[in-house]
């Protein structure tokens, strides 16, 4: 019977095809232009363009103003602006490096798969990861580095915790400790939930490594005491850069102002796409909220069928501890990789999104592993026919994983198609129907335009239709129809009254009108509410002096340039 290797010098063979299989189905995507977070992090971030910046890099937020100053991955930015020196700014290079580690990545998989499987379930693990088509969007951008920096660390501390674990001497030595200590703070440092690294280790030792649960303690725990005290000092960090806020500075819109109940609930009906997207992602989307997923207001059939999906889940791993132990131990690191984005005891920003689930899929493909490699130890005459359905499963999925990937690649080619593709994968998410609108007003399809954004307005929460209208507001006053556009900013300061960004363009609106008396009234007003005085200071006084010279009406023309923010 076919044995796992527990040896490090593994037929390389095998990881050139994993390798190969996982540069075809990502290699399509080398000539893409920046799209999505990259156009904001990347390009038009200052502090990513050069190195003589890195201090700031290493030491400030993430997200640049004007946009909320939010999260710190200091690594994570280093490393893009590594590239955008190198590379003159272009995306090729990144583009080349997120394939590169990805196809690293994926090895890497094989490796610490066929410590603890028999090679063909070790492969066709690999194999899966490497063609699976939730893996897109993080490779697809170069921000989603971070998903497979960690990735990458995370395989790499495990394989190595059961290499010193379960050969040799069976106990880590100092210097083993040191490179975990090491590999471990360069995960913090990358993206947030590289701090749950530790519990994949955790789940490892308690599946995978033979012995008494006291004796193990005693050889591990001094170890993770120290990783403890890493992840101690990273979130110290962490709330020092960024003034004390430890987990972000605003939920998802789904979840704003929602109890822990309530997102309990939620969770319940999202994490049935968390098992869609893993085990069959035909449907992918950049955007998944608000309107696509909303915050559930009662128990009913997709929370019924999430709890029980869960439950499942549960009762598997539970089931598999003895006779499966590498598939408790995948869907451990599943739910060890999932905890960040759970959302439960802290929300997040993001309800859910692909690229928060790229670790998780490890852990995924580790779990169909164990019962690959259970099903190819059957004895009997049982024997031939499980292998055959292994095959034969593998070879579909794969073919299938492989032609999805190469056709989600087509979304990410530019702006513009990631755009269109996204208000047609997630047609209720305002977020798309409103960026659709934008790019059809550049294109010069109004009719198409107005409709986009309608529909925006239609699905956009509360709490964020004024951006909308601002937004439309603004197509109005390119084409010169400033009565339209203060039309959508009356509406807008009725929803929410307290945004400066409307009260000045309804006065510059005005103005454009050559309604005075409104555009004074309407300036002095937003002084009585606190707005900067210094802009409307100077309001008032044009709309004043205007008033009082009687200038004709259009005489004065503003232009209402759309800002860069969120």
């Amino acid at each position: 019977m076919e044995r796992p290797l527990d040896r490090a010098d593994a037929p390389w063979g095998w990881v050139a095809l994993v390798v190969a299989v996982a540069v075809a189905a990502s290699v399509a995507g080398v000539g893409n232009e920046f799209v999505q977070d990259d156009l904001v992090i990347v390009v038009q971030n200052p502090r990513m363009q050069s190195l003589d910046n890195w201090r700031d890099l290493l030491t400030q937020p993430y997200w640049p103003p004007p946009w909320t100053e939010d999260h710190w991955r200091p690594m994570t930015s280093l490393a893009l602006a590594v590239q955008f020196q190198l590379g003159g700014g272009e995306p090729l290079l990144f583009r080349i490096v997120s394939l590169l580690l990805y196809a690293v990545l994926s090895g890497a998989v094989l490796l610490l798969a066929l410590r603890f499987l028999v090679p063909p379930a070790a492969v066709a693990a690999a194999l899966l990861f490497a063609v699976h088509p939730l893996h897109v969007e993080a490779v697809a951008l170069a921000v989603g580095q971070a998903e497979l920096i960690v990735a990458l660390l995370a395989v790499v501390m495990t394989a190595w915790y059961l290499r010193c674990r379960r050969t040799g001497q069976g106990w880590l030595r100092v210097r083993d400790w040191l490179l975990l200590v090491v590999l471990y703070l360069a995960a913090a440092l990358t993206k947030e939930h590289g701090l749950v690294l530790p519990g994949l280790l955790v789940a490892a030792e308690l599946t995978l490594v033979p012995g008494l649960v006291r004796a193990r303690i005693r050889q591990s725990w001094p170890g993770f005491v120290v990783l403890a005290a890493v992840a101690v000092l990273a979130i110290q960090l962490r709330a020092l850069v960024l003034g004390g806020d430890l987990v972000g500075s605003y939920p998802s819109e789904a979840l704003d102002g929602v109890a822990l109940g309530g997102r309990a609930l939620t969770m319940l009906a999202v994490a049935t796409h968390w098992f869609r997207l893993l085990a069959w992602p035909a449907h992918l989307r950049a955007d998944y909220a608000p309107a696509e997923l909303e915050a559930s207001t009662g128990f009913g059939g997709p929370e019924a069928l999430g709890l029980a999906l869960l439950g499942l889940a549960v009762a598997v791993t539970w089931r598999c501890r003895r006779g499966a132990p590498v598939t408790t131990f995948g869907l451990l690191w599943v739910a060890i990789a999932l905890f960040p984005v759970s959302n439960v005891l802290v929300p997040t920003s993001i309800l859910i999104a692909e690229r928060t689930l790229f670790l998780a899929t490890v852990g995924a493909v580790i779990a169909v592993g164990g019962l690959m490699d259970l099903a190819w130890r059957l004895e009997g005459r049982r024997t031939a026919i499980a292998r055959a359905g292994v095959l034969a499963a593998g070879v579909l999925g794969l073919a299938l994983g492989l032609g999805r990937s190469v056709e989600r690649w087509s979304v990410w080619r530019n702006e513009t198609a990631y755009v269109a593709r996204t208000a047609q994968d997630a047609p209720r998410s305002f977020r798309a129907q409103r960026a659709y609108g934008e790019v059809l007003f550049q294109d010069g399809k109004r009719d198409e335009g107005m409709a986009a954004y309608g529909r925006a307005l239609q699905y956009a929460p509360p709490g964020e239709a004024w951006r909308v209208r601002n937004d439309l507001a603004r197509r109005h006053f390119e084409e010169g129809a400033s009565a339209l556009a203060v039309q959508q900013l009356l509406a807008s300061r009725e929803q929410t009254p307290g945004e400066q960004e409307t009260w000045n363009y309804l006065v510059l609106g005005l103005l454009n009108l050559g309604e005075y008396p409104a555009a004074k009234r309407e300036a002095e007003a937003a002084l009585a509410r606190g707005f900067s005085v210094e802009v409307f200071e100077d309001l008032r006084s044009l709309a004043d002096t205007a008033m009082k010279a009687n200038v004709p009406a259009g005489a004065i023309r503003i232009n209402v340039v759309r800002p860069e923010s969120p």
